[in-house]
């Protein structure tokens, strides 16, 4: 015969023992899900290709990045961790229900027996026995549970603002891999509109020698130039796929990825002052969210930690019934307890001594991160200042350079300036065109840097090109 245990909460309704079932269900959903959200990121990264025939916008990047980066699987994963274990923890406030099965052989063997100055030699006899059993078991009350119970609901609170920092996280990556990207596409055609000048002062000084108004020396800076322009387009193209293999490797997209984007540098205006920042990443930061969480699951494990050092207290009841070997029969128990540890060579002082601790570092590296998150809010408020100054002083810069060059130009080919003049004012072009680039470059990032800082949408800045 068979042996069943059953377990069910006495004074509650028999749906609560399926409220079990349903846990254990829910454990067993949750693991499967994460072993096919690991085969499915897996999947994606390696063989399912997203539609990469049009450019695609900062918003699809971190969309695709949220769908296929791992840290994002990572992130999940240890969220479905920490709410199957709250669901395990929970589920100690309801009955077990078990049903138990067991079957057992044994044989003795004969041997002599020594009795009376006699010998007698015994027969071995072979016994068997079969169990089949439902039982039901429920712990009433028990020190510390549900403190244990608060805290993995707690933890399981704290792991989905985790979730919610991955994704601020990898959306600032995405973003600063974006706009590295579109700079060096900008950066990229300021090269070759600077071999294309080169080549035309080649033309202009080959005229003017077979005019026989410049000597042939006017060639030999001219054909530097052009050297040079043609260097930094071979440099400027090389960069321009570096960037590119940067936001593939975030997107989950193979190497040699075909990869446009849609969206070009951005100068938004924030009006807000350093206060109101602090009090925007204050309360929107989900790492904050998480740290505070945090401090309060220590707290509850100190709570639990000092029960378990006391007296513990425990009641419960449980019942059977069954067939054993041929017989029914059917058993019930109460029991109530207490405990107290007279002597464990300390075990108990130290766990609670640990807890206590375990506190204390959880406020202090909150502590430490709003730190973190002023400097980082700050410092981002004001690379944001100097970069919007930056960017007006480099245009002015480019537009003084360009207005150089042209007259530089104008007075060699009136042969009022030597080629040097022109090369020089070429270069201070180029010079001034790399550093506009680099100035909204670095606006961009620091406005992705600022709404990283404070938790806002990063995507809000697509398209706003001013």
């Amino acid at each position: 015969m068979s042996r069943a245990s059953f377990v069910v909460r006495v004074g509650l309704p028999f749906d609560v023992a399926q409220g079990l079932w349903a846990a254990r269900a829910t454990r067993l959903i949750g693991v499967l899900a994460l072993v096919c959200a690991t085969v499915q990121v897996a999947a994606q990264t390696s063989d399912s290709l997203p539609d990469l025939t049009a450019p695609l916008s900062l918003q699809q990047c971190i969309d695709m990045a949220w769908e296929r980066h791992p840290n994002v699987a990572l992130a999940r994963a240890a969220a479905d961790a920490a709410r199957a274990n709250a669901i395990q923890q929970r589920s100690l406030r309801y009955p077990t229900l078990q049903l138990r099965w067991s079957a057992r052989e044994s044989q003795s063997l004969g041997r002599p027996v020594d009795v009376g100055g006699g010998v007698i030699r015994t027969i071995g006899a072979r016994t068997t026995q079969r169990d089949a059993e439902l039982a039901l078991d429920y712990t009433i009350y028990e020190s510390g549970r549900k403190s244990r119970i608060d805290r993995a609901k707690t933890s399981a609170e704290a792991s989905e603002y985790g979730v919610a920092d991955a994704r601020r996280q990898l959306a600032y990556e995405v973003t600063a891999a974006y706009w590295a990207i579109v700079a060096a596409e900008d950066y990229a055609v300021v090269a070759l509109n600077t071999v294309a000048n080169a080549e035309r002062h080649r033309k202009l000084v080959e005229a003017r020698i077979d005019a026989g108004v410049a000597p042939e020396a006017d060639l030999l800076p001219v054909k530097v130039e052009v050297s040079q322009a043609r260097l930094e387009a071979v440099r400027a193209d090389t960069e321009l796929h570096v960037t590119h293999a940067g936001l593939r490797a975030l997107l989950g997209l193979p190497a040699g990825a075909d990869l446009r984007v849609a969206d070009g540098l951005v100068q938004t205006t924030y009006d807000n002052e350093l206060d109101a920042l602090l009090a925007i990443a204050e309360q929107q930061r989900p790492d904050l969210a998480e740290r505070r969480l945090g401090v309060r699951a220590a707290q509850l494990g100190l709570k639990t930690a000092e029960a378990e050092d006391g007296v513990k207290f425990s009641a419960g009841v449980s019942g059977d019934y069954g067939r054993h070997t041929g017989t029914s029969g059917e058993t019930w128990q109460a029991r109530i307890g207490a405990t107290y540890p007279l002597f464990d060579a300390g075990a108990s002082n130290a766990q609670v001594a640990s807890a206590r601790a375990d506190v204390e570092s959880a406020r202090w590296r909150l502590s430490a991160l709003m730190l973190n998150i002023q400097e980082e809010v700050e410092a981002a408020h004001l690379r944001l200042r100097q970069a919007a100054a930056v960017i007006e002083a480099a245009s002015l810069a480019r537009e003084d350079a360009q207005n150089s060059l042209e007259a530089a130009e104008a007075r060699y080919q009136e042969g009022l300036a030597i080629i040097i003049e022109v090369t020089d004012a070429q270069l201070t072009l180029l010079r001034a065109q790399v550093a506009q680039v680099q100035a909204q470059y670095d606006y961009a990032i620091a406005s992705a840097a600022l709404c990283k800082a404070v938790s806002t949408d990063i995507t809000m800045l697509a398209g706003d090109d001013q």
